[in-house]
């Protein structure tokens, strides 16, 4: 803000030096300054502008006559009332309509001067006690149908009722439009005419099923379709859409209960529900060539939860599934498509897992706890990507750990981030049971995130030294790759190396136990620092140390193992 005044201000400066200096010149006194920038063609003064906030590009306009013939004429795409506010809204009333004059000045300059923009944005507060200004509004939208712009992103607020107008509804070259506004959409008498539309979004809209029904019939060659928080729509059918791709819902709190589509063009389908259903009737089995699935599901029951098991099974084409089953009462699931190559799995109740998929190569799980039974075919999994979430983690919980990490075994990148509020390993603990470490992970890439706990304190270094001795009792892999910059991260990469610096007094480390620690299974140990440039720096357990705290941000250090 500050950096725009500043601009305006040199600006205006260099336009009254420019005065001084023609005053100057008529008396016949040299001067070396001058108002070059008035002077340069408009496309360059455009150029220019593009640099500046709209906020400052509208404040150039005020300076004068040229200089708000540049700006009105410079190609705004997005006018939000919010942005371009000027001052204080003593007289909001007043304020609304400059700010509609701005814009359709913006337009027909725009339109005259032959530099329109195909994308407008409108962003503003209407009155629903006063016409007049939603009449302006929707004049606004003829102005920019007729200057040529075919992307519409509306933004109404504080009204209650909103007609799309009829120069809207008849604009053929339309492409975009996305309606975003707390109020109820209707549609006049006319037949919608959107033969060139691809994209249509409604989001925090009251529409009815007729009112949508006739949204979509007007657009035959639509490609994506976002129905976000629709209130008032309790059931949703899509067919005859010969083009359509894409399809977003996301019902918030509505009240929908049956949903059928049939296109066989569709591709990606993503649903969002958030309410306890009794009853959900979802028919896609005219999709049969979907290829990217995305469901998430809040506080669903376990007969909702099997209806949509029973539709992830419809798709043979299914190459792309994420499934969030966030505090559901959902506790078994199973998947099993095989031609499915990429998985993403939330879960927090899940018990039993089963995932039968014989493409798999890619596999995220973001969990809260570790599934008691879970089984998964990695015949062709390449890496897998793990995220546990944890209040606490106890000696019993790393057991879990070494057990849920078996199913990865033979995979060659596996990601793993630990969110956790403490840490307490001690083998002891177990009864002694000698579990060995898992060999065959191969390259491990850890990343270790401590939560602010009840003290408001976060992790200590005991939890640090607890983490290093339960991941390497859990697992022997052949790399570790830890990123530095952040203090926890830098931190467990210092009791990582202090660990590992005491490897020499073995002999000694757990004599109290019958369960020999990790520091008798290791060999040797070589530390790189990975350079952008492909080239790796050598370091030791000291040097890494001293080096540690002027190592910049988001530096890649890797730890080998020869076990």
């Amino acid at each position: 803000m500050e950096e725009s005044k500043g601009r305006i201000q040199y600006a205006y400066q260099r336009k009254r030096y420019v005065r001084d200096d023609a005053t100057n010149m008529d008396m016949g006194i040299r001067v070396d300054a001058s108002d070059r920038i008035s002077r340069l063609p408009d496309h360059v003064l455009h150029y220019i502008l593009s640099y500046l906030s709209i906020r400052a590009v509208v404040r150039f306009s005020v300076l004068s006559k040229t200089w708000h013939r540049i700006s009105t004429s410079f190609p705004v795409s997005d006018f939000s009332e919010d942005v371009l506010l000027l001052g204080k809204r003593y007289e909001i009333q007043d304020w609304k309509n400059k700010f509609i004059d701005f814009v359709q000045d913006s337009l027909l300059a725009q339109h005259h001067h032959n530099t329109r923009s195909h994308k407008f944005r409108l962003s503003m507060d209407l009155d629903s006690y006063d016409p007049q200004l939603t009449s302006r509004a929707d004049h606004l939208l003829e102005l920019a149908t007729k200057c040529g712009v075919y992307e519409f992103d509306l933004n109404f607020q504080n009204i209650s009722h909103y007609c799309l107008p009829r120069a809207l509804l008849s604009a053929e070259e339309i492409t975009v439009l996305r309606l975003n506004g707390n109020y109820k959409l209707s549609l006049p008498r006319d037949a919608i005419n959107w033969p060139s539309l691809r994209v249509l979004s409604l989001m925090n809209v009251r529409v009815d099923e007729a009112i949508l029904q006739n949204l979509i019939c007007g657009c035959p060659l639509i490609e994506k379709l976002a129905l976000v928080y629709c209130y008032g729509v309790k059931s949703i059918r899509i067919s005859g859409c010969i083009k359509l791709k894409e399809v977003e819902v996301n019902e918030g709190d509505s009240v929908l209960e049956r949903m059928e589509i049939h296109v066989p063009s569709l591709r990606t389908f993503c649903y969002t529900t958030g309410l306890v259903k009794s009853f959900f009737h979802i028919d896609m089995t005219g999709c049969r060539n979907l290829e990217v699935l995305k469901l998430k599901f809040y506080n669903i029951t376990e007969v909702i939860g099997q209806v949509f098991q029973d539709l992830i099974a419809q798709f043979p084409a299914l190459k792309v599934l994420a499934l969030n089953c966030y505090a559901t009462s959902v506790s078994r699931i199973k998947i099993s498509n095989p031609q499915l190559e990429k998985l993403q799995l939330w879960s927090s109740a899940l018990t039993k897992v089963t995932i039968t998929s014989p493409s798999l190569h890619s596999f995220k799980h973001f969990t809260y706890g570790f599934p008691s039974a879970f089984s998964l075919d990695q015949s062709s999994l390449q890496k897998a990507t793990l995220h546990v979430h944890k209040g606490a983690l106890y000696s019993s919980d790393f057991l879990q750990l070494r057990e849920y990490l078996g199913n990865f075994n033979q995979i060659r990148r596996l990601t793993l981030r630990i969110n956790y509020v403490g840490i307490r390993f001690i083998p002891e603990t177990l009864n002694n049971i000698s579990i060995p470490a898992l060999p065959d992970i191969k390259h491990l890439k850890l990343k270790i995130c401590p939560s602010t706990g009840a003290s408001g304190s976060l992790a200590n270094l005991k939890d640090y030294r607890d983490i290093v001795d339960g991941l390497l009792w859990v697992c022997h892999p052949e790399t570790i790759l830890l990123i530095s910059g952040w203090s926890s991260e830098n931190l467990f990469i210092q009791i990582l190396c202090e660990k590992l610096m005491q490897g020499g007094e073995k002999q000694h480390c757990c004599t109290s136990s019958r369960i020999k620690c990790w520091r008798h299974d290791l060999k040797d140990i070589q530390i790189e620092h990975l350079q952008r440039n492909a080239e790796a720096k050598a370091f030791t357990c000291g040097t890494l140390l001293e080096s540690l705290p002027n190592l910049a941000r988001g530096q890649k250090i890797r730890f080998i193992f020869n076990w």
